[in-house]
């Protein structure tokens, strides 16, 4: 048995037990919600609830499973993910199947199949109109704000219920968002409410000749690894291993895959040797195109020959599989820029790849696309302009906009896009705009896009980013649109709460104080404002240009271009004169502004990367740093901060470089230091808030030598409400943020034994001034740290038996360090296997500049594990086998 087969089998053995595969045949098995079922995680009650279901809602069963009482629950298809619900709670529908046509000895290639419409049903969503609307616990303002939504958020509506003022609200699926409930409320005067019909019509096809066409492979493409990286089979670790490439190994690209994780690996050819390395392990390395994706991952098979035969992994030669079968959902894709292979959803199977050849035809309603995926058009119109915002995701390289006339016109000329089956246009027609248009092939490809205008002398401004393209016109004689103003990539003010006067935008300065934690001071006498920051007093007043500033026993002015203004009792202040004062670069597309933090200065120090010395950048905020390595080189990346005197690359010294990009509408600025030294002689410390000091050392000592990581004692803060945050309460009355700090503190002794920096974002268990969740997440970004560990200990109300150890993550490259800490963890401790579980937990879903896991060492409501978990042995296990996993994932 080959190590996939029994991955595979022990992932299924321990998860939910003996899954029973449904036949697949001209009707799938599903179930029917009678009244109300909450789906899980898991086969049992002891499971997550990841979504409710509602009376009248069909889900299609891919297999099933008995619970530890021998009860029935079938696994159901929840979107793009699986779930399960509790066979007493359905009704369930068996699958209806017609004989397979038995295999002939030359086949012939299949006819598409012709479109078959099936009853459509419709499905509701709200979607948001405005940036920063929010979403409760309940239906009304006075239930907790759950977090705040951007415009364009489409979320499920689930039901209807009212407030106290007799006003709608609706109840919205929101698993798709990052937070931990699955649901929540959005007043229904704030999002416009869409009906989409769903039918079981296929709306695009694919063969293998038109995918790769769609994609124009630059191979054979050089790379070289950046650490040690194994070489495997296929395009997963559970795939074996052919053997382990040291750091620097030089070899080629040919091929790309993304798997069923939605990770991408690359085929490589080294030594006369062919495997998979995943593929951020590269220095250089191109992702799988996002038009073979959205034309593959998400359909299903329309129709393939009744002879191919299901293989192990891409690129295998086999003719013992199963059949395939079409109706397969496919998860993942893979190519080589001849051929193209496909992942097929599988019940525990081994084999779950086929070839596409002349008969296998991809289609269904998933997200379509090629080059770049068109998912709407939008139009917001007042009474002097229109905006047009055309949402398009990917690679819009030819894209052009030209002015034509007879009649008066804008093209948005789209040479190789795909429309999606979703896209659609709102809002026509207005004062400005008469039409707008998509002019597409008969194939689907969209050819241009072209708005009519309603008359001439139209103005017109432009904005492209990485999602959009917005167009904004103008009448004759008239201002342009208010903009949305965002503050480090976070919504400030929304378009309604801002002007637009003297060709500036303004924005309410109360807004600017809030988001710092500064405190205004109302002069009613002299009419006028004060804000304190760092030892700078600053003055501004309705009308007047200048702008009064103190320090110390120094006074001096300032004229502004333009003079704030009072309104509605707000004093709103010009977003150039915010810039000045906060230390912050403006940048404004057609509908939006964007304020980024600068780089003041950098200053460097020693003659050679050799000897120690030390690169020292400060900025008026905390920065997000990411540490890299490329070769010999160690990169740090300072994202979404600007340094305006930075033009393409500078040479600072011999060994040390700096380089700057820009922000491009909506795709942050990024700052990058490139230091010819190894990784582990550079470390990124933080004396002050804005300032950042990268030391370099000499040679480093112990197995972890110049490796750094954060270590996250859970809660141990003062929440929201105002009461300390302890954690859960065992049954003797042990708190869970004393037992994470005992562990956290044993695993620092440990990793700092073997020569590693340890970063703790608590080190205290009754402090006030402890971070929050925020603050610990902004502390990790800004640490350029390799690893993120927040330790705490489970609890559940299901039952005083429940137990076991597991471990949560959120981004990919996280699963790999998961399954290590869980893998050691379960190993010395001896508790129930709960395995990992990919979660949108605060903490491990804000970290994004390294792998970040966040670990349950045991259950505290469980009375046998509440008493080890308080024994001072037990919890040297947990860390140790804590460190050994940080050190065998760093040693690799």
């Amino acid at each position: 048995m080959n190590k996939k087969m029994i991955a595979l089998f022990i992932v299924v053995a321990l998860f939910t037990g003996a899954i029973v595969g449904t036949t697949r045949g001209d009707t799938t098995a599903a179930v029917t919600i009678p009244d109300q079922a909450n789906i899980r995680l898991g086969a049992g009650t002891t499971f997550s609830v990841i979504r409710v279901a509602h009376k009248g809602e069909k889900y299609e069963v891919v297999g099933s499973s008995k619970d530890t009482s021998g009860r029935t629950w079938y696994k159901i298809r929840v979107g793009a993910s699986f779930g399960f619900v509790a066979g007493w709670l359905v009704t369930y529908a068996p699958a209806t199947t017609s004989p397979v046509s038995p295999a002939v000895s030359k086949p012939t290639p299949a006819k598409v199949e012709p479109n078959v419409s099936a009853q459509s049903s419709s499905t509701r969503y709200a979607v948001v109109v405005e940036d920063g609307t929010s979403l409760r616990s309940g239906a009304g303002t006075v239930f907790a704000r759950l977090t705040t939504m951007k415009s364009r958020t489409s979320l499920r509506i689930l039901s209807e219920s009212k407030d106290t003022s007799d006003k709608i609200w609706y109840k919205v699926d929101c698993s798709s968002l990052k937070i931990k409930q699955t649901s929540g409320y959005i007043a229904s005067w704030v999002v416009k409410v869409q009906t989409v019909q769903v039918s079981g019509s296929n709306q695009a096809t694919f063969t293998t000749a038109s995918l790769l066409t769609l994609w124009k492979p630059k191979l054979q493409f050089p790379t070289k690894t950046v650490d040690a990286s194994d070489l495997r089979s296929g395009p997963s670790v559970i795939y074996d291993r052919l053997g382990v490439l040291p750091s620097g190994t030089n070899l080629l690209i040919i091929g790309y895959s993304m798997n069923e994780q939605k990770e991408t690996w690359c085929r490589v050819t080294v030594a006369e040797k062919t495997g998979w390395v995943y593929a951020p392990l590269l220095s250089s390395w191109e992702k799988v195109p996002s038009s073979l994706i959205a034309a593959t991952v998400g359909k299903s098979l329309t129709s393939v020959i009744p002879s191919t035969r299901l293989v192990t992994s891409p690129f295998v030669v086999g003719t013992d599989g199963s059949l395939a079968a079409k109706g397969k959902l496919i998860v993942g894709v893979a190519t080589d820029g001849r051929q193209v292979f496909l992942e097929l959803s599988s019940d525990a199977s081994p084999e779950d790849w086929i070839l596409m050849s002349e008969g296998t035809v991809v289609g269904g309603t998933g997200p379509g696309g090629a080059v770049c995926s068109l998912t709407g058009i939008e139009l917001v119109s007042s009474n002097g302009w229109t905006g047009v915002t055309m949402h398009i995701d990917g690679d819009k390289s030819g894209l052009l906009i030209v002015r034509g006339h007879n009649p008066e016109r804008i093209e948005v000329s789209l040479p190789r896009l795909v429309q999606s089956a979703q896209a659609g246009i709102a809002g026509v027609p207005t004062e400005q705009v008469s039409a707008v248009k998509v002019w597409a092939s008969s194939a689907g490809f969209v050819s241009s896009i072209v708005v009519y205008l309603a008359g001439s002398g139209t103005g017109l401004e432009q904005s492209t980013s990485a999602s959009t393209v917005q167009l904004v016109m103008t009448a004759p004689g008239s201002t342009a649109p208010s903009k949305a103003v965002f503050l480090r990539g976070e919504l400030l003010s929304s378009s309604e709460e801002t002007f637009f006067a003297q060709g500036a935008t303004f924005v309410p300065l109360v807004d600017v104080a809030n988001a710092y934690g500064l405190l205004l001071s109302w002069d009613a006498a002299n009419q006028q404002t004060s804000l304190t920051l760092g030892d700078r007093q600053y003055v501004l007043k309705d009308g007047l240009y200048t702008l009064k500033i103190a320090q110390g026993n120094s006074h001096w002015s300032e004229e502004m271009a333009v003079a704030p203004r009072i309104l509605s009792g707000l004093l709103y202040v010009p977003v150039a004169t915010v810039a000045h004062v906060f230390g912050l670069e403006a940048i404004a597309d057609a509908l939006r502004v964007y304020l980024d933090p600068i780089i003041s200065s950098i200053t460097l120090t020693g003659a050679s990367a050799s000897m120690s010395g030390s690169i020292t950048i400060t900025s008026a905020c905390d920065l997000k740093v990411t540490k890299t390595v490329d070769g010999d080189y160690s990169v740090f990346q300072l994202e979404g901060v600007s340094a305006t005197t930075i033009a393409g690359k500078q040479v600072l010294s011999a060994w040390a470089t700096v380089s700057g990009k820009q922000r491009l509408n909506d795709v942050p600025p990024v700052v990058e230091l490139r230091l010819h030294t190894p990784a582990s002689t550079a470390d990124v410390q933080s004396p002050g808030m804005g300032t950042y000091v990268i030391v370099l050392s000499g040679a480093v000592k112990g197995k972890l030598g110049g490796k750094k990581v954060v270590l996250d004692p859970g809660h141990g803060c003062m929440s929201s409400t105002g009461s300390f945050d302890v954690g859960a309460v065992g049954p003797s009355g042990t708190k869970e943020s004393s037992v994470n700090l005992s562990i956290a503190l044993k695993v620092k002794a440990l990793l700092e034994a073997d020569g590693a920096h340890v970063v703790m974002t608590r080190s205290d268990d009754t402090s006030k001034d402890n971070p929050d969740l925020t603050r610990r997440a902004q502390i990790a970004n800004s640490s350029g740290a390799d690893l993120f560990l927040s330790i705490h200990q489970n609890a559940t109300d299901a039952g005083p038996s429940i137990g076991g150890t597991e471990v949560s993550y959120w981004s990919d490259q996280s699963k790999v360090f998961a399954t290590l800490v869980q893998k050691h963890l379960v190993s010395a401790l001896g508790r129930t296997d709960r395995g990992t579980q990919k979660t949108s937990l605060y903490l491990v879903s804000h970290i994004d500049t390294m792998p970040a896991v966040l670990v349950e060492c045991a259950f505290i409501s469980n009375s046998e594990e509440e008493h080890l978990l308080r024994e001072d042995s037990f919890q040297q296990k947990a860390a140790k086998s804590i460190e050994d996993a940080i050190v065998e994932y760093l040693s690799k």
